[in-house]
């Protein structure tokens, strides 16, 4: 009876749940406004800016703090995806979400609209003016 209890003891400790992921005091906030919280600490050089990470990431429309539908997830794809930490090609969320990670870190990292696409969308993948949620596991981090 308790081995069939073990995976949903582990996502409730973890709190992802299917009731939800919400902005409270289980997250942090970045001055930006980016909400976040560890869930596995890396070891190693600390993100920050203009550093070059790699990442493999699972994206979320943000239901009200659900997860909602599924935008991306790199690990179907087989592909990490490389970035320079503070530019302005990417959501300005991702870069201040990733600062203070560690290799081999995992972080939940929730998105305000403004932090993410803002008023933009992507054709069938993205609403405007949507909240956003990744899981974002840091591969690596170079200078």
């Amino acid at each position: 009876m308790f081995r069939s209890l073990q995976p949903i003891v582990m996502l409730v400790l973890l709190g992802l749940t299917s009731v939800g992921v919400s902005a409270d005091d289980r997250f942090q906030t970045t001055k930006q406004g980016s909400y976040y919280r560890d869930l596995k600490t890396g070891a190693g050089e600390t993100v920050e800016m203009g550093h070059v990470v790699t990442i493999h990431f699972v994206g979320w429309l943000d239901d009200d703090g659900a997860k909602g539908r599924e935008i991306y997830n790199s690990h179907r794809e087989g592909r990490p995806v490389s970035f320079v930490v503070g530019t302005d090609r990417l959501m300005p969320g991702w870069s201040d979400g990733v600062i203070g990670m560690k290799p081999g870190g995992k972080r939940m990292l929730r998105l305000p609209p403004a932090l993410g696409y803002g008023s933009r969308r992507a054709p069938g993948a993205i609403p405007q003016d949507s909240g956003l949620m990744f899981l974002i596991d840091l591969l690596a981090v170079e200078q």
